[in-house]
């Protein structure tokens, strides 16, 4: 694929040619129970998109202060999405990829930190009342890393029969220096923009989420909608939101699934207002908004074992700003703002296995 400048354009580090090792990855967890009360987990993780370095992806101390009452300290999970406790093991849910409209909107996986969970019942209906406190830094992704401190949160997962629901809340304060950083600039080459002035310094944040699925055994039906917004103050960090809807049915050991997918951003008048040009073109590296419908199948060839297939279909592109989600055009590295697929309708294959033991 190529933008609308004629330059490459690859999707996710993918071009069009056969990728064998694109979401490859492989992990391990031990579980050590101290006492009757007390545990410790430790989980390291091995992904083909990082060369394969290992990383430790929990390392908590879990502790029974009551039979209804759990809490944990060290690095652990972060509680942002309805499916956040197993984003790394495929064999958990249908796809071979969660959807990124949704999933990569704050594509995070762990804190440092604790939590605490309360399990609690109303009538038929049983809920998980999960606070947090914590902190971690974030790779900018060509940008400087973000810095997330006292970062604060409470979420809600509840189940009745077929029925589950998840509600999620969370608020950080937010510090990226750009000092010394600099954006190429199309309309004089030779005076690039300083994006010094738009470091972050202690800046609120907020992440919301929720989601609902059903699942009796044979129909499944997700949906699942989030946003993420930083309070910048030059208006220079899009509010993104994502959002998909799933259905699927089991047949036997055949599962077919459709999901439609989209993630867009709002903000950029006032990051555009021509006030602060550095303004805009930050606003244009981070600003996203695609639409996906994925067509898939999953067989379960024994337990444990999962094979899956996937055709994936992308379009309605960042209009007025805004690349598609898993492209990796970046104006700090010096490609295009506007990472505009040449084709308005680019297809993803994909096929995997997933193995759990």
């Amino acid at each position: 694929m190529e933008n609308e400048e004629g330059r490459p354009l690859d999707f996710s580090g993918i071009d069009t040619t056969w990728e064998y090792n694109r979401h490859t990855r492989a992990g391990v967890q031990l579980d050590a129970r101290i006492n009757d009360e007390a545990r410790a987990v430790v989980q390291f993780l091995s992904r083909a998109d990082q060369d394969f370095e290992v990383e430790t992806q929990w390392a908590y101390f879990s502790y029974e202060l009551s039979p209804s009452v759990t809490a944990r300290a060290g690095r652990i999970v972060l509680p942002f999405y309805m499916h956040s406790q197993y984003t790394q093991v495929g064999y958990a849910y249908p796809w071979i990829k969660l959807p990124g409209e949704v999933y990569d909107v704050a594509a995070l996986d762990t804190m440092e930190g604790m939590d605490l969970t309360w399990r609690l019942h109303t009538g038929p209906v049983s809920h998980d009342v999960n606070v947090l406190v914590g902190a971690m830094d974030v790779d900018g992704a060509g940008l400087p890393t973000f810095e997330v401190r006292n970062q604060h949160g409470i979420n809600l997962r509840s189940r009745w029969g077929n029925w589950s629901t998840w509600l999620g809340y969370t608020n950080s304060f937010i510090d990226q220096d750009f000092s010394g950083v600099e954006f190429p600039n199309p309309a004089d080459p030779n005076n690039p923009f300083d994006a010094s002035g738009n470091t972050l310094d202690g800046h609120h944040a907020y992440f919301s989420s929720g989601g609902i699925q059903y699942d009796d055994g044979s129909l499944v039906l997700m949906a699942e909608r989030n946003l993420l917004s930083i309070n910048s103050d030059t208006g220079w960090f899009p509010d993104r939101y994502g959002m998909y809807v799933m259905g699927g049915y089991r047949f036997g050991r055949l599962m077919p699934h459709l999901t439609w997918a989209r993630t867009d951003h709002r903000g950029r008048d006032e990051a555009c207002d021509g006030s602060d040009p550095t303004a805009c073109a930050l606003y244009d590296t981070i600003a996203v908004k695609q639409e996906n419908i994925t067509l898939g199948v999953r067989y379960d060839l024994a337990p444990g074992i999962a094979l899956k297939a996937e055709a994936s279909r992308y379009g309605h592109f960042g209009d007025g700003g805004g690349q598609f989600s898993d492209s990796q055009a970046n104006p700090a590295m010096g490609d295009t703002p506007d990472a505009v697929p040449d084709t308005s309708d680019p297809m993803v294959f994909r096929v995997a296995v997933d193995v759990v033991f």
